[in-house]
This record gives C-alpha cells, sequence and structure tokens, in this order.
C-alpha cells in the first residue's frame, strides 16, 4: 500500500492523480474512471471494471450469477412486481358473515 499523496484542485476542477498512484492503481493515460463522492471530503476514483467487480464479490457465485447481466436481473424484477401487482388488482372473494349470521356494520 502506498503512502497517501497530496495534491491541490487546479483550474477548472482538475486533480491531478500523482503518478505512483496511478500505478499502483493500473490506471493509464486515457483510462476510463469514475469519481463519485462517499461523503463531504472523500471521493472514491474507480474503473469501471473494480466497480463490477466490487459489485460481483457483494453477490454469491451461484449458477445464475455465474454470468451476470444486470439488465436481465431487473427485468426478472420487473416482471415479479408486475405478477404481485397483478394477483393484487384481481378480485377477491367476498369476506364471509359474522358467525352469528348479523350484517356488517354499514359505513
Amino acid at each position: 500500500m502506498l503512502e497517501p499523496a497530496r495534491t491541490k484542485v487546479g483550474p477548472r476542477g482538475r486533480v491531478t492523480v500523482p503518478v505512483a498512484l496511478q500505478r499502483a492503481a493500473g490506471l493509464v493515460e486515457g483510462a476510463e474512471v469514475i469519481i463519485r463522492a462517499l461523503r463531504p471530503g472523500v471521493v472514491i476514483v474507480e474503473t469501471p471494471q473494480a466497480v463490477k467487480d466490487r459489485i460481483r464479490a457483494g453477490i454469491s457465485p451461484t449458477a445464475e450469477t455465474a454470468s451476470f447481466d444486470a439488465v436481465a436481473d431487473v427485468r426478472a424484477l420487473r416482471a415479479t412486481d408486475a405478477a404481485r401487482s397483478e394477483h393484487l388488482s384481481t378480485p377477491q372473494e367476498p369476506l364471509h358473515q359474522p358467525a352469528s349470521g348479523a350484517d356488517p356494520p354499514s359505513m
């Protein structure tokens, strides 16, 4: 692990990543990175592959996730939600009368 390095935010909000950190992170000129603010004062810089690896690490390795496809997963979740919504919107059997035979109170 490298020691932290100091740099400054320059004109137009640009930040230069020191060469030693670029090398340690495997960044080369023109490499795409994803930058996100974790909280005030903390910024995370990751390559798209690092993001994918981090997400995959949180998913248990099963036959279903061996070929991870986020789009297919979202579509499957939407289909499940649609089926649940459809089930909830179908008319249900009427409620049974109370055992006493009395009508339910009117509103």
